[in-house]
């Protein structure tokens, strides 16, 4: 389960930003929450959406996640002399020469953990990793000063990874990868329980959720079901294997990858009601591309969303209601909210301009990015900030300004 994440000094993050899904106080809506005896008094919140203007920075919020997940997937690739592909925050000379910081605090296993690093070009600052059993802190490593390392567990076996480790390679990755037991649990979480998804990676996934479908005869009928309840016309899908003249296995790339068999590849086509020449009804099928935007992104998405409420995930989605109608959203997020449907406890994530989901939402999982007019970095901050009240209309009160985080237009003049 997701807690925080936090970061400093990349894209147009300046000064440190925190996002958190620690729950406040408020009772309202309580089958938004998650109850974790790691936690004791506290919830977490299953969903939380990030609102903001063009060019605000929720984007880089999500950025700055997904930089941080795949340096740690592939930080042990990197050779000694290799550019680390860090973008630190531009507008201030005195950042570009600073490390960009990064830290995330989940759980796992009924364990929380605390892990993060600091990087500029050309190699790791500073690198930690804690964990809290029965809710003490507890020390894995700490690395300082590029080479300098603490450790309070295995440390004959740890001082060894250390000096495998190059100055430019995060020591999480290298010591995984050297099959070390003390980083294996939190690296599992970040490399398969936490996906990231960018804007341009959405439409791709319909493979994956074609492939899942072809594998279950459970999900294709959740599939059917949810394409009928989102009113897009389509009465069932008609999934089919090919041959190919492709004699090796394909893999896409992405969260998601499914594995197709050498020489065999899938062909999706959607069931409709259509009318024959005598005026009789006739069932017709419809390649996917042929279907609008809208519902090839919905379709796309079913998968990875059905996958991440079956096995508890958690998901950070950009854009999520990018080409979807209103409607078509809020049954997205609604399905996080279900305990019917979210057994496990998974936890979404999303930036957006969809205003209509603000008043579905509790105030405690609403966040608003917005630039500083002087130094020109993002800002990220909490409705609860405003402490609105409970009858307050949050989105009205958004689209007038009162919480920041909307564009300021002129007078619709151009020429």
């Amino acid at each position: 389960m997701f807690i925080e994440f936090s970061a400093a000094n990349f894209l147009s993050i300046n000064d440190k930003i925190t996002l958190n899904l620690l729950a406040s106080k408020d009772n309202s809506l309580d089958y938004h929450l998650i109850k974790s005896p790691v936690l004791k008094e506290k919830s977490l919140l299953k969903t939380s959406a990030v609102y903001g203007a063009n060019a605000s920075g929720k984007s880089n919020v999500l950025k700055a996640l997904y930089f941080f997940k795949n340096f740690i997937l592939n930080s042990h690739k990197m050779q000694q002399g290799d550019e680390i592909n860090i973008v630190p925050f531009k507008l201030d000379e005195k950042s570009i020469d600073k490390p960009s910081q990064f830290e995330i605090v989940f759980i796992f296993n009924g364990i929380r953990y605390a892990y993060g690093f600091s990087v500029d070009y050309e190699k790791v600052y500073e690198e930690y990793l804690y964990y809290f059993p029965k809710g003490r802190q507890s020390l894995v490593f700490e690395r300082e000063n590029t080479n300098e390392y603490t450790f309070t567990v295995d440390k004959k076996e740890q001082k060894e990874l250390s000096m495998r480790t190059p100055q430019n390679t995060l020591y999480f990755s290298s010591a995984t990868r050297w099959n070390y037991q003390g980083t294996a649990a939190p690296f599992e979480w970040l490399r398969n329980h936490l996906k990231v998804v960018t804007t341009h990676e959405k439409m791709s996934f319909w493979r994956f959720t074609a492939q899942l479908a072809s594998q279950d005869g459970g999900i294709i009928k959740t599939i059917n079901q949810s394409l009928m309840e989102a009113d897009l016309g389509i009465n069932a899908l008609k999934i089919s294997k090919e041959k190919t003249s492709n004699d090796t296995a394909r893999e896409l790339n992405g969260e998601w990858q499914p594995m197709f068999p050498a020489g065999k590849s899938l062909t999706l086509h959607t069931q409709h009601v259509g009318i024959d020449k005598e005026g009789n009804e006739k069932t017709l099928y419809f390649k996917l591309e042929e279907e609008s935007d809208g519902t090839q992104k919905f379709f796309s998405l079913l998968g990875p969303f059905i996958d991440v409420l079956m096995n508890g995930y958690v998901l950070f989605i950009d854009e999520l209601e990018a080409s979807l109608h209103p409607h078509l959203t809020k049954f997205l997020v609604n399905l996080f909210h279900n305990p019917a449907q979210n057994k496990n406890n998974a936890q979404l994530i999303f930036t957006t301009h969809d205003t209509n989901l603000l008043n579905l939402l509790r105030r405690d999982q609403v966040w608003f990015t917005e630039k500083n007019p002087k130094t020109g970095s993002t800002d990220l901050y909490s409705l609860l900030e405003f402490s609105p009240r409970k009858d307050q209309n949050i989105e009205k009160g958004y689209l007038s300004g009162r919480y920041g985080a909307v564009p300021f237009l002129g007078d619709g003049k151009i020429l």
